[in-house]
């Protein structure tokens, strides 16, 4: 069987999400052949693990924890020109490659192409339409990514929505359990990792994934570490130096679960796959959806009843001290979830393909 995955490169969650997948794919079917497109940071993550082509994509370079909807249409008004450019250079490797199915995640260019080399097209996506119609925080901004995103799914031959929550029986969708590209049970002893990740105590996590949308969150909380008695280790966006002496800076590291395991606690963004990953490893966690970020809106919402949810920056400080006095009331509160969402996707896609 032949996958071509087309995977957004805004951050790492959707390309270790899809990583997570293939790995499943050839676990359970070893003659399965990949090809990957992506760009920016799902180019970097795939270029050495398979064979990947670079194209173009969308652009975000807010600072802030807000997603502005004006902002992103004038820093990507000539995608249109790059997705057909990139839909003519990839056609003949394609049709060279001649997958049996194709795989995308929000990018049209899966779809569009589908079209052309009359393959079906399969996204795989946690943009929930039947929950945000639940949703009481939907805006003008976060209904027209919605409309944007409901088009996208119309056009698809199949979508696959993992909740954060377990598998939802009466879906028109198909709905699976959360993704893992590594499960709780295979990483090492808490112990053992305290040793081999060189810490003295359990860290504070902050995790903010690849894009900078969580800058203002990080500088915000290293410019007042010094108050807390705690170690912050800081993962993802663009950040520059720390020089804070309890505050430790990675851009990024595949082991990040490591971490996370032997942490007292999480703080994040609210990314499907880092939310995922706290779930799975029964993490409290405090969590700060992007403003007017359809998705992210919606994941946050999902959890409120579990996580520490905030939705602004306001007494960050104060919130943070009040968060760290719960965590045994928010652990607690962390429900029992089966994490074998990748070997759901595989057994779909096997069956959508009719191979």
């Amino acid at each position: 069987m032949k996958i071509l995955f087309i995977v957004t490169g805004v951050g790492y969650g959707d390309a270790t999400r899809e990583h997570a997948n293939i790995e499943t794919f050839m676990k359970k079917h070893p003659a399965t052949e990949v090809m990957i497109a992506g760009y920016d940071n799902s180019y970097k993550y795939f270029k050495d693990k398979y064979p990947t082509i670079e194209i173009k994509g969308y652009k975000f370079t807010e600072q802030s924890l807000k997603f502005s909807v004006p902002r992103f249409i004038w820093k990507n008004y000539n995608l249109p020109f790059f997705w057909a450019v990139n839909t003519l250079r990839l056609r003949k490797r394609v049709k060279e490659f001649n997958p049996d199915i194709i795989i995308s995640d929000f990018e049209p260019i899966g779809i569009i192409l589908a079209k052309l080399v009359k393959k079906k097209c399969v996204m795989i996506f946690g943009y929930d339409p039947e929950l945000f119609k639940q949703c009481p925080y939907k805006n003008k901004k976060t209904k027209l990514e919605a409309k944007y995103f409901n088009t996208l799914y119309k056009s698809a031959d199949a979508v696959i929505i993992p909740r954060l929550l377990g598998e939802k029986t009466d879906s028109k969708y198909h709905s699976v359990n959360p993704i893992l590209r590594t499960k709780p049970q295979d990483i090492q002893p808490k112990e053992e990792l305290m040793k081999k990740l060189e810490l003295e105590k359990e860290p504070i996590v902050i995790m903010l994934g690849g894009s900078t949308f969580g800058n203002i969150l990080a500088k915000k909380i290293i410019h007042f570490s010094h108050l807390f008695r705690e170690d912050f280790i800081i993962f993802g966006s663009k950040i520059g130096e720390v020089t804070q002496k309890n505050v430790t800076y990675y851009p990024y590291k595949e082991n990040v679960m490591e971490y996370m395991k032997v942490s007292k606690a999480v703080i994040t963004l609210a990314g499907h796959l880092t939310l995922s990953e706290c779930l799975a490893l029964k993490k409290p966690a405090m969590v700060f959806p992007i403003k007017d970020h359809a998705e992210q809106i919606l994941n946050a919402y999902m959890l409120e009843n579990i996580f520490y949810i905030r939705y602004d920056l306001k007494d960050l400080r104060k919130n943070i001290k009040k968060f760290l006095s719960k965590l045994d009331a928010i652990k607690g509160k962390i429900p029992s979830i089966e994490f074998n969402g990748a070997e759901q996707v595989t057994d779909i896609i096997y069956e959508l393909s009719n191979y």
